[in-house]
C-alpha cells in the first residue's frame, strides 16, 4: 500500500511544527536521542505504507533539521516551512528508498536541495571576510557564551554556502567526509578543503572578538 500525503493529511502529520521554540537554544553537537538505524528502519516502515512511521520520522528530525536551515537562513518562518517540506518530499520519493546509506545522509540531501533552491530564490550573495566592526559585542553583564555564539553566527552567515553546508553537517550532524561529500555531490578532498576553511574563518572571527573583548 502506498501513503496519500494531501494537502488536509500534510497539515494533519505537520501541525504540531509549532512546537518548535522560537528561540533556537543552544544545542550540542550531535542530537543523541536520534537513532540513525531505528530511522532507517522507520522510513521503511513508511515505504510500506506505515502513517504511525512517518509521524515517529517527524518527531525524531523535526528539530536538526530546523536547526540546520535555521543557522543558514536565520529565519524561524523559513526554516519551519522547509523543515515540513522534507517530510512531505520524503514521503512522496518513500518507495524509490533504499537503505544503502546513512538514513540521515538520504534526508540531508532532500534539505540541502531545498537550502539552495531558497537561497537562489532569496538571490543571496554571501560575503567571505568578516568586518570585525560588525561583531561590536562587547556588552558590559552579557554572558560570554552569548558574544560567542552571536559571532559565529555571524561568521556562518558570511560564509559560502558550500563551506557553511559542510561544517554544519561536520559538527552538528557529524556525517563523515564521505557522508558529506554523498549529499553535496563532491569529493571528499573538497569537502575536506570546505570545512578547514570555514574553521579557519570561525578561528579568526573568535580571535577578533577577543581582541575587541
Amino acid at each position: 500500500m502506498t501513503l496519500s500525503l494531501n494537502s488536509s493529511s500534510a497539515v494533519s502529520l505537520l501541525g504540531f511544527f509549532g512546537s518548535i521554540p522560537k528561540k533556537v537554544e543552544r544545542e550540542t553537537s550531535i542530537d543523541s536521542q536520534v537513532s540513525v538505524d531505528e530511522s532507517a528502519d522507520l522510513m521503511n516502515r513508511v515505504r510500506s505504507g506505515d502513517e504511525t512511521a512517518l509521524t515517529n520520522l517527524i518527531d525524531r528530525w523535526k528539530t536538526p533539521l530546523f536547526r540546520f536551515f535555521h543557522r543558514s537562513l536565520r529565519s524561524h518562518a523559513d526554516s519551519e516551512e522547509l523543515t515540513q517540506q522534507v517530510f512531505i518530499k520524503l514521503h512522496g520519493s518513500a518507495h524509490r528508498y533504499k537503505p544503502t546509506a546513512k538514513f540521515s545522509t538520504y534526508l540531508f540531501t532532500i534539505a540541502r536541495n531545498l537550502l539552495l533552491d531558497e537561497i537562489k530564490r532569496r538571490e543571496r550573495r554571501p560575503i567571505d571576510i568578516v568586518d570585525p566592526a560588525e561583531l561590536n559585542m562587547a556588552t558590559p553583564g552579557r554572558d560570554p557564551r552569548d558574544e560567542i555564539d552571536e559571532a559565529l553566527k555571524i561568521c556562518l552567515d558570511r560564509l559560502p554556502e558550500t563551506h557553511r553546508t559542510a561544517l554544519l553537517l561536520r559538527v552538528q550532524r557529524d556525517l563523515s567526509y564521505k557522508e558529506i561529500a554523498e549529499v553535496m555531490e563532491a569529493s571528499e578532498s573538497v569537502v575536506k578543503t570546505w570545512i578547514h576553511r570555514a574553521r579557519q574563518q570561525a578561528r579568526k572571527v573568535l580571535g577578533d572578538l577577543r581582541a575587541t573583548s
